[in-house]
């Protein structure tokens, strides 16, 4: 028999300690409760998502002020515009630098930091630049009032970019210049093709007349940078910006966002700004497009299929949209210094494999089918090029059997591609359905646009990986030259990152190159574009069409012939306000300090 004390009644103090959990938890609930309450009215108090614009514009004259906020949905790699070569970077880098030479809207060359364009001498080989007088770089260490750029400031940075420690993806633009390519093996201190005349005056002497100079000069691998601020950071100058353009470096919190204001020295003042910029990074284009619709974000330029459609059909947004052909092509690139891809049937198997139709279908019909490198209204595109990529299943099993593997291959293949969201992943299971009817297996790796950038163009690193390219000037040997020639690989920073070599057709790039009678030089385009086709170190899938918004108070915007978007001389029409103003104006009775959250305006 069990010993036991019968309870007949509680202690005081086991009472008093029960009484406070039930109260404890009566509390909690009662929180709780209030707070699903609360949400559930939140909910239901927002106003819904506009079919239009939340905001409009004041009709006010042209006038500075405002912050202006655009996003990307991935994140920048470097300001470093002398290693910079991406639409990221790019869109970061045309807000703080200025070049001798620029684009208007006509894709014609004009004068920017130089007075006129150049004198060129009668056998077209030799260029003389006159600079501006008063054109002021932005502060920087040890100058705050930053100071006037002059020639020795172009030379300076021209030979920067050539040099081999820097690794600029840009030197093979401007090997023509007298002494450039010895200057970059590290074999002279001096480049003697570039001859500073005077403090405003500088003077470029090629080896050969090159049909592209004056292009490549207007590129920003030439914009010019002060020497005090690479001395100031050394290789952490990509962080320290320091420019003469119209907008000046204010901070960057990695992965998160940019920040620039208004240069109040810039040498063209006579165009009306934002105060501020903010550069949103890694923002996916569905998050983007609820943000702008809310009227957070004042433009965007990628937008997801369904939001796409959306866009397309509103007619309130109809006046603040534009959708044009891209001049860009993009593919599958695959490393031909890398095992599968050193067998050229392997390739071309690929390349015959891609339904780009059903790619086209998969995204809205936004894509062109791609079956050359040269995108429609490029000079040297072929509609009828017999050697074009296209889909045929019976070519690409053929290819498949002459490469040794009639049954596919025995290991998976991996496939780089940037980003991890919905429009990355979709890319990568199109070409995985793709590939798998000819016994190809991909293995899809996922990383982020900054380290594609890095580790695609090192040799023996990427065997295959998802790319594009979009143009840098309205001339076929931007594309061809620049992705396909040996001269464009490198230990690092290569642009051929299929690391693709073929001497008959470098030899035919190297006659283009100097040729000045253009339909003979662009017959040798239309030769070296059918070699890559039929080679096929890219597979090829689409020219993109693209679609841009903005909100009706951004002012003076329109797309860039030349530059992926180009913001710089945009203005707004409305001051913006903070969504809490606007909601606490509708009646919700949440309070504004509520609504305070970062990135509200």
């Amino acid at each position: 028999m069990t010993h036991s004390t019968p309870k007949t009644e509680e202690t005081p103090e086991i009472a008093s300690t029960k009484t406070r959990r039930q109260l404890e938890n009566l509390g909690c609930l009662a929180t709780f409760v209030v707070g699903v309450i609360f949400l559930i009215g939140f909910i239901v108090l927002l106003p819904e998502r506009p079919d239009g614009p939340r905001y409009g514009g004041a009709e006010s004259e042209p006038h500075s002020g405002g912050t202006f906020v655009f996003q990307h949905e991935s994140n920048v790699r470097t300001l470093d515009p002398h290693i910079a070569y991406d639409e990221l970077s790019g869109m970061a880098i045309r807000l703080m630098f200025d070049g001798l030479l620029d684009y208007d809207f006509e894709s014609n060359l004009v004068p920017s930091i130089a007075t006129q364009m150049p004198t060129v001498s009668e056998d077209g080989k030799v260029f003389r630049f006159h600079l501006r007088q008063g054109v002021r770089f932005h502060p920087m260490p040890g100058l705050p009032e930053g100071r006037e750029l002059v020639a020795e400031d172009v030379r300076y940075s021209m030979m920067r970019l050539m040099s081999k420690e820097v690794g600029s993806p840009g030197f093979p633009f401007y090997s023509a210049i007298e002494g450039a390519p010895a200057y970059h093996e590290g074999e002279t201190d001096d480049v003697p093709g570039i001859v500073v005349i005077d403090d405003y005056t500088i003077e470029f002497r090629l080896t050969e007349p090159d049909q592209t100079f004056l292009n490549v000069m207007a590129m920003p691998f030439a914009y010019p940078i002060p020497r005090e601020n690479v001395e100031a950071h050394g290789s952490e100058v990509k962080f320290h910006p320091v420019g003469v353009g119209p907008f000046r470096f204010e901070g960057w919190e990695r992965g998160v966002q940019l920040t620039f204001t208004r240069n109040d020295h810039y040498f063209r003042d006579d165009r009306p700004r934002p105060d501020r910029m903010v550069f949103l990074e890694n923002v996916t284009r569905e998050l983007a497009s609820l943000r702008f619709q809310n009227g957070d974000i004042d433009t965007i330029h990628r937008q997801s299929p369904s939001d796409y459609r959306f866009y397309r059909d509103s007619e309130a947004w109809a006046p603040y949209r534009v959708e044009f052909p891209r001049m860009s092509t993009f593919g599958i690139g695959m490393n031909c210094e890398m095992e599968p891809f050193t067998n050229r049937h392997i390739r071309r198997a690929i390349a015959f494999s891609l339904d780009r139709a059903g790619w086209s279908r998969a995204r809205s019909g936004r894509m062109l089918e791609a079956g050359q490198i040269l995108p429609p209204g490029m000079p040297g595109h072929d509609e009828n090029l017999a050697e074009a990529q296209r889909f045929d299943l019976d070519i690409a099993r053929e290819e498949m059997r002459l490469a040794g593997h009639p049954d596919g291959l025995d290991e998976p293949v991996p496939f780089w591609i940037t980003g991890q969201d919905d429009t990355s992943r979709q890319y990568g299971e199109l070409l995985q359905a793709d590939l798998q009817q000819i016994g190809i297996e991909v293995d899809l790796e996922f990383v982020s646009f900054a380290t594609y950038l890095e580790e695609t163009g090192k040799p023996n690193t990427v065997p295959a990986f998802f790319t594009g390219w979009n143009l840098d000037f309205p001339d076929p040997s931007n594309f061809i030259d620049i992705l396909f020639h040996q001269r464009a690989i490198h230990e690092q920073h290569s642009e051929n990152r299929a690391f693709y070599r073929n001497d008959e057709m470098d030899a035919i790039l190297d006659r283009a190159r100097s040729m000045t009678d253009r339909e003979a030089r662009l017959d040798l385009y239309r030769q070296a574009n059918a070699i890559i086709a039929n080679d096929a170190p890219w597979a090829f899938t689409y020219y993109p069409l693209s679609m841009e918004l903005w909100q009706p108070y951004v002012r003076g915007y329109a797309p860039h012939p030349v530059y992926s978007e180009d913001y710089r001389n945009l203005w707004l029409d409305l001051p913006r306000q903070r969504l809490a103003r606007s909601l606490a104006g509708r009646g919700t009775g949440v309070p504004a300090a509520f609504f305070a959250l970062p990135g509200w305006r």
